[in-house]
């Protein structure tokens, strides 16, 4: 079986490591693509941002931090992207929009979060990772990190 190959973005057969299935995972390389296509939209739009990309069991792969972002922004930004791989589903869907549930969520279990800016990774069905925005408003990690998937979609 060939490798589906999307620019080194996503890789639809099995890796050098102990991984031996044929889902489709995210590559180093695709998270990095991920990163700076976002940091790239964060400038942009004039707002510094902390960035992570994680995999799909939530184990970063990469993360960036824009100069002048807020360092308290650093775990929120990773906590949104293992909240969204993890949960598979956008952070600011978390608890159906009610936020009493998103805080007994977040107390009740580890790593999850309601606050939107966590963006689930996509692929052929498969949750494969996700991305994490944080230190501006809601909207605007929203932007950020959709600006990052957006590197998936100019893939061949």
């Amino acid at each position: 079986m060939g490798a589906a190959n999307k620019c080194g973005v996503i890789v639809a057969n099995t890796s050098p490591s102990t991984f031996t299935g044929s889902a489709p995972f995210l590559t180093s390389a695709g998270a990095h693509a991920i990163l700076h296509a976002a940091l790239a939209e964060a400038e942009k739009i004039g707002v510094p941002q902390c960035v992570a990309v994680v995999d799909g069991g939530g184990h970063l792969l990469a993360f960036g931090r824009s100069d002048g972002a807020r360092i308290g922004s650093i775990s929120i930004a990773q906590t949104k992207a293992i909240s969204a791989a993890t949960r598979k589903r956008p952070t600011a869907e978390e608890g159906g929009g009610d936020p009493i549930t998103s805080i007994r969520l977040a107390l009740a279990a580890d790593r999850v979060t309601g606050i939107g800016g966590g963006l689930p990774i996509v692929v052929e069905g498969h949750v494969v990772g996700a991305i994490g925005v944080s230190s501006g408003t809601s909207d605007e990690d929203l932007a950020v990190g959709r600006a990052g998937l957006a590197v998936l979609q100019a893939q061949p």
